[in-house]
């Protein structure tokens, strides 16, 4: 009987993808950016898509925060903390996808085009650059669990997905900076939501922003990785009175157990 423990990075994936989607559609259909291929962050600039955009890309932060957290959960169970350095590897991991977590509600909460562009940015790096080492780690965890743990295949598997999205993350930074610099090198009137072929740097700002919605979609299908580990665990919430009335000072000490807590 498999746990429904893999339902979760299935939903943070078709969440976040769905989300990107619903507001790509709605802001071309407003006219507030151009059909072809706008950054993500542009079709969630403007009200209305920026609710939307915001609103759910901030329940897919808290879901990803939940799937990275119940992977952490699942390597600290099946390890048992007999490998000092697989402990240590698998908290900072955990770490890491706290941040590139965070930096998804940023980029949810504080949106492109105002004032707090600054944020945005900051969060678009944690949550990129962050979410791509994240997953790094995570392989490097999967190879070193080899083959007491799990198979090579699926380290095989999450290697190319890490790999391809590290190639699109370096293609789009680099354009973006080449698209950005020949676009400053004229004045301009409208507005950066909009590029039309022939203005300067539009072929660069092309490939940065193909680049960048192949990060985001490489990125989210390394969590289908975790659907069948995931439905092979179990995590549940437990509950023990530490007092027989609750005006007593706690007397029950209990020892963690990585296999049954939650909040360990």
């Amino acid at each position: 009987m498999y746990s429904a423990l893999g339902i979760l990075p299935i939903s943070l994936v078709l969440l976040a993808a769905g989300t990107f989607v619903v507001s790509y559609v709605i802001a071309v259909v407003r006219g507030d950016v151009t059909a072809a291929f706008p950054y993500i962050s542009d079709t969630g600039a403007k009200i209305p898509e920026s609710s939307v955009f915001g609103q759910f890309l901030n329940m897919a932060a808290f879901i990803s925060f939940c799937t990275m957290y119940i992977r952490y959960k699942l390597v600290a169970a099946i390890s048992t903390g007999e490998d000092r350095w697989l402990t240590r590897m698998n908290r900072f991991t955990m770490l890491v996808g706290i941040v590139s977590s965070l930096g998804c509600s940023m980029v949810a909460n504080f949106q492109e085009g105002t004032e707090v562009e600054a944020v945005h940015i900051t969060g678009a790096f944690l949550v990129f650059v962050g979410g791509v080492i994240y997953a790094f780690l995570q392989t490097g965890i999967s190879y070193h669990m080899y083959p007491d743990y799990n198979g090579l295949r699926i380290c095989r598997i999450r290697l190319v997905v890490c790999l391809t999205s590290l190639s699109c993350l370096i293609i789009t930074i680099a354009s973006a900076g080449v698209a950005l610099y020949q676009w400053n090198q004229v004045p301009h009137t409208k507005t950066k939501l909009k590029w039309d072929d022939g203005d300067p740097g539009f072929t660069a700002h092309i490939v940065s922003t193909i680049g960048e919605w192949l990060t985001a979609f490489t990125f989210l299908s390394f969590f289908f990785t975790y659907v069948r580990e995931f439905q092979k665990f179990q995590l549940s919430i437990t509950t023990r009175p530490l007092v027989r009335h609750l005006d007593e000072e706690p007397y029950l000490d209990q020892e963690p157990d990585e296999r049954t807590r939650l909040l360990a």
